[in-house]
């Protein structure tokens, strides 16, 4: 499991130029939470929970070097 270090290594390690996309990230991340989810969204949410626990998932940095482009 990744904790905070984890975390604050990577940002440390993003491009200057990448960093107001990861901004944006946490900022939608927040405000998640005075979202109101519908069942299907609960239901997805709780199976991607699922494969994270079993291991299943990309490292953030993974994900941005994969959008670079975008």
């Amino acid at each position: 499991m990744m904790d905070r270090n984890d975390l604050h290594r990577l940002v440390d390690e993003l491009p200057e130029g990448k960093l107001p996309r990861l901004g944006e990230l946490f900022r939608h991340l927040f405000d998640e939470e005075e979202m109101e989810l519908n069942e299907i969204t609960k239901q997805e949410l709780a199976e991607a929970m699922e494969r994270v626990k079993n291991g299943e998932f990309v490292k953030l940095d993974e994900l941005l070097e994969d959008y670079h482009d975008v």
